[in-house]
């Protein structure tokens, strides 16, 4: 019988960064499902209940800090670990220490390398 594939939540408005992405985590075993909004990967992290949460934290409706925020203020998903990435360094500076956290932060553009490392990181608890 065949293990289930973990279930990774890729929130990001650009499109074509979003597909890049998420063809390299399916290509290395990943359920990936995809949100464009704040809006989305709210009601969908309850709904699908991923492994990770990929997100961007600039997004088209919600920041995605404010995202963060309520995913870890909702009993249903304040446990589901959150990477958070973005372009701005400025914001990452300003973002909480993770590292007594299962979250993390990283910068966009992220080599895909990197990307995965941290994911496999976050989803096997090893840092």
């Amino acid at each position: 019988m065949a293990r289930a594939k973990l279930k990774i939540l890729l929130v990001d408005d650009e499109l074509d960064a979003r597909a890049g992405v998420a063809r390299t985590l399916r290509l290395r075993g990943y359920e990936v499902l995809e949100a464009a909004t704040g809006g989305e990967v709210l009601s969908r992290a309850k709904e699908e209940w991923p492994a990770l949460i990929i997100l961007d934290i600039v997004l088209p409706d919600i920041p995605g800090t404010v995202v963060f925020e309520k995913l870890r203020q909702d009993p249903i998903t304040k446990t589901i670990p959150v990477l958070l990435v973005t372009a701005k360094s400025d914001v990452l500076g300003k973002l909480a220490d993770f590292s007594e956290s299962r979250d993390r932060a990283l910068e966009k553009p992220a080599r895909l390398e990197d990307l995965v490392k941290t994911v496999q990181e976050m989803l096997t608890g090893r840092r």
